[in-house]
């Protein structure tokens, strides 16, 4: 056996085989299905042979959960249609199929299929990741390296209908992690672990049989997958996904991209409109997926059907405003605690050097009017205003920016990666609080959004106004904002069965 200080789990030689953890009481088996090598193969050996993993020989005990995005790859749909389906559906092995019900939390969790004979894999439920993206006008964000993107539409989702489906009964949970994946795996046990103790009971085990029975990496399972199914398997992940670089090489996802041109062109749209409220949020943080395709001349058809699904579209042109809030020193948060009501100078602008020398390391004897004793300013929230001023063609769209920005006394510039014309009628300071505000023409589609609060002066409007001295946007939108107040439940997400959802049935939705 080869185990490490550093690790939590203790991997079996290549040659060996590791019986499965024993499971008191036969708790049931889910398996995370992502419809990827991993999970694929995990899956194959399930079939193969039960009792190795823990399993009953009927499989009765095994439930498989695939959590339906709305924006997986076409062919990744279809190879599990094809090779993978009817050997669950021979065995009768149950398969439950679930997506978000909404965007908000309390629409709950919708369950799309549940059979021990399965046929397709759905396309999308109700509400898609590219929805939720396109309607607040972004990408998926890398913040901190954290796929949040797949915590709301595959994590939330999966513990919400477990919590549905098991209630206070402990489960075990089976991820695809494989053996050069030890780190991912010993952080999610770790997760668990720390969920279980908040509940006061073991709410699931986690089981990662890739490495704890087989030691596989990711080459041994790409070989087992072809071998059982005589086809090689692709990547799983969504096409707009910006850890597109880890899910497979450049070369193969531009190859993908190219096999799938409409879908390049839907995510290079994406990005477009994303990139025209944000200049600095492309799909690779600054880096954008058009200049990358734009390196290689093989991309030319997607980059063609891309400027062709623009002309087609209906284009918006948006009023952006933004306000640049200071933000709070360490001293401050020293000082202060949570809160500050009522700042010093030392709560929004580092001190010096010089001042922590001449007035105290703590809070300072002075008063900030030596221009020595101030440092850096704190930058701390940017709120943004979103707002729907025009719709029509393109061509009108462009013209219309260009001549509305001229009756407003704006300056016409470029993106300086993007490329994309703005008609920018101020410009933020070197300070904080500060503001900035432009007029865009992108694909309609964008909600009106901006900070409201009940207190008239905590909203959006109320700190544009306090920081420009200026009242609304410059041109009148074409609607008014939309205000959705938090839905709060109590208990559980709902989890429901897609027929008992209104309407939902019309939707053109199965692969």
């Amino acid at each position: 056996m080869v185990a490490t200080a550093q690790t939590l789990f203790t991997l079996p030689a290549p040659a060996e085989s590791a019986p499965a953890p024993a499971r008191a009481g036969k708790r049931p088996t889910v398996l995370s299905y992502g419809l990827g090598a991993d999970s694929t193969a995990i899956l194959l050996k399930f079939l193969a042979d039960p009792a190795a993993y823990g399993l009953e020989p009927d499989l009765s005990d095994l439930t498989v959960v695939h959590s339906v995005t709305g924006d997986e790859w076409s062919d990744s749909l279809t190879y599990v249609d094809r090779l993978v389906l009817p050997l669950l559906a021979a065995r009768k092995v149950r398969t439950v199929q679930i997506a978000r019900g909404g965007r908000r939390d309390a629409d709950g969790v919708v369950i799309l299929d549940d059979t021990r004979t399965p046929r397709r894999i759905w396309a999308a439920g109700p509400w898609r990741l590219s929805q939720e993206l396109r309607a607040a006008g972004t990408v998926p964000q890398m913040a901190n390296g954290k796929r949040t993107c797949s915590i709301r539409f595959k994590g939330w989702c999966l513990d919400t209908w477990a919590a549905y489906e098991f209630g206070t009964a402990t489960f075990r949970r089976v991820i695809g992690y494989h053996a050069g994946e030890l780190g991912r795996a010993e952080k999610d046990s770790l997760i668990q672990s720390r969920i279980n103790a908040e509940a006061g009971r073991v709410v699931c085990e986690p089981y990662y049989p890739l490495i704890h029975a087989d030691g596989m990496d990711r080459a041994a399972v790409e070989a087992y997958v072809f071998e059982q199914l005589g086809e090689k398997i692709r990547k799983s992940y969504c096409a707009q996904c910006p850890f597109s670089g880890v899910c497979a090489s450049r070369e193969r996802h531009e190859e993908r991209l190219r096999e799938h041109p409409e879908t390049g062109a839907a995510v290079l749209a994406m990005e477009y409109t994303s990139q025209a409220l944000n200049e600095k949020v492309a799909l690779y943080g600054a880096r954008s997926l058009y200049r990358q395709l734009s390196e290689d001349p093989e991309n030319a058809e997607v980059l063609a059907r891309f400027e062709r699904a623009l002309d087609e579209a209906v284009f918006a042109l948006y009023e952006v405003r933004r306000v640049y809030l200071p933000g709070r020193t360490k001293g401050c948060k020293a000082a202060h605690g949570a809160r500050c009501s009522s700042p010093r100078w030392w709560c929004r602008t580092e001190r010096s050097k010089v001042c922590r020398k001449a007035h105290g390391a703590a809070a300072p004897s002075c008063g900030g009017a030596e221009e020595s004793c101030r440092g850096q300013q704190i930058k701390g929230q940017a709120w943004r205003s979103v707002r729907t001023v025009w719709e029509g063609p393109r061509g009108a769209a462009e013209s219309t920016l260009a001549t509305w920005g001229a009756q407003a006394g704006a300056e016409l510039r470029w993106g300086e990666t993007s490329g994309i014309e703005r008609a920018h009628y101020l410009d933020a300071g070197d300070g904080y609080p500060s503001a900035a505000a432009y007029l865009v023409a992108a694909p309609a589609g964008v909600e009106d959004k901006q900070r409201t609060a009940k207190r008239a002066d905590a909203g959006f409007e109320a700190k544009w106004t306090q920081v420009t001295g200026l009242v609304g946007t410059r041109w009148e939108p074409l609607r008014p904002l939309v205000v959705t107040a938090a839905v709060r439940t109590s208990g559980p997400a709902p989890v429901r069965p897609l027929r008992n959802i209104q309407g939902a049935l019309s939707v053109a939705i199965v692969a």
